[in-house]
């Protein structure tokens, strides 16, 4: 089956991560009590920048570091388990006393999410709270994000966004 591109605007981008922004502060979730860590930073920097800016608290930004995850024709290695010991313990004095709100623009599997969950909680010893945001879900991912854009069908829709550049790492 070919998949119809859904490509995503610089407006409707803005839109959901603000839309997404008034439900963190909501629940109370600001840069007093969270650290944002930005999954896939080539695709979730320009989300994960406006949410720690929303999220300012008292005049201070949310505290926040990002990590780059395996593509979809990739998979957890050496390499990459070494690179997230390496980034949590170098950030894991922003970690005290907080709760980590991971921000990624698009889940299609799930998979990364849960390996995060797995890997730091078993293998680092991280027992702060998590929450999840993707700006867009896939309606059948086997992980659920606690905030969600909007879902969308990656059997029909090619999710694209605006400033996307071809990537050979896509099936």
């Amino acid at each position: 089956m070919i998949r119809k591109e859904y490509l995503i605007s610089q407006e409707l981008e803005t839109y959901l991560t603000l839309e997404l922004s008034k439900k963190l502060l909501n629940k109370g979730i600001d840069a007093s009590n969270t650290v944002v860590v930005t999954v896939s930073t080539d695709y979730s920097s320009n989300v994960a920048q406006l949410i720690r800016h929303t999220l300012t608290f008292n005049g201070e930004i949310c505290d926040g570091f990002s990590i780059d995850v395996p593509y979809p024709d990739q998979s957890w290695d050496e390499e990459y388990n070494l690179e997230l010991h390496s980034i949590f313990n170098l950030y894991r004095y922003k970690l005290e006393g907080k709760s980590i709100l991971f921000v990624e623009a698009g889940v299609i599997r799930g998979s990364n999410y849960k390996y995060l969950v797995d890997f730091l909680r078993n293998e680092m010893d991280i027992s702060n709270p998590f929450y999840f945001l993707a700006l867009f879900e896939n309606e059948s991912s086997a992980f659920k994000s606690d905030f969600v854009g909007e879902y969308y069908d990656n059997d029909t829709q090619d999710l694209t966004f605006w400033w996307e550049q071809q990537n050979n790492h896509w099936l």
